[in-house]
Formats: structure tokens, C-alpha cells, sequence
């Protein structure tokens, strides 16, 4: 495998999981909506194996998003700002996750 393989594995398995994160949904719902095993989708956000081309528009429905934002590169810094927010949200209590993420898109809306 190429590195160039290596990298878009990598970029795709780190944005299925950011997007997943995002969504508060967990590996095997998402696991379970696009008829994979959950051990299967742990590896593909690894970036240890890619899923089928086939099964990208299912994934993306899934995740709210397009094809093009699965396999497409982050920026470092927007990556670290998804990062550090997710490490916040997991701080955060399951019952109190939505109002969290409320409060972030009310941020967001008064910023704009």
C-alpha cells in the first residue's frame, strides 16, 4: 500500500470518528446503521483498514455529511479545535451531553 493510501485511510477512519463523536453516537450504533460489526468500524476509524467505496454514502448519511468531508484532510488547527472540544463533551455527563452541544451551536450562532 501506498503512502498516499495510507494517509486517505487515515484522514477518512480519523473523520468518521470525529464526525461520529460529534453526533454523540457510539461505534455500534453507527456500527449497526451501516451493517458492519463494531470491531470492524474501530479499525477503520484506526486507520488500520478502509471501508468498502461502495459503503462511503451510506457512511456519510449516517454522519450528516457528504462523501468529500470524509476524505478530505482537516486542517492541524481545526483538528485540534475537534479534538479538544470532543475531549471536553466526554468530560461532560451522557444526560447533560445535549445540552452541551446546544450551548456550543448557541455559541457558535452568536459568534456569526
Amino acid at each position: 500500500m501506498s503512502n498516499k493510501q495510507e494517509s486517505l485511510i487515515k484522514i477518512l477512519g480519523t473523520n468518521i470518528a470525529v464526525r461520529r463523536k460529534a453526533l454523540g453516537m457510539s461505534q455500534e450504533i453507527l456500527a449497526e446503521k451501516i451493517g458492519i460489526t463494531q470491531q470492524a468500524l474501530a479499525r477503520m476509524e484506526q486507520g488500520k483498514i478502509a471501508p468498502k467505496l461502495t459503503r462511503l454514502p451510506e457512511l456519510a448519511g449516517a454522519l450528516q455529511c457528504t462523501v468529500a468531508e470524509l476524505v478530505t484532510a482537516q486542517e492541524d488547527d481545526t483538528l485540534e479545535a475537534s479534538s479538544r472540544l470532543l475531549a471536553a463533551l466526554e468530560k461532560v455527563p451522557a444526560h447533560k451531553q445535549e445540552a452541551f452541544i446546544q450551548q456550543v451551536w448557541l455559541t457558535v450562532e452568536l459568534m456569526n
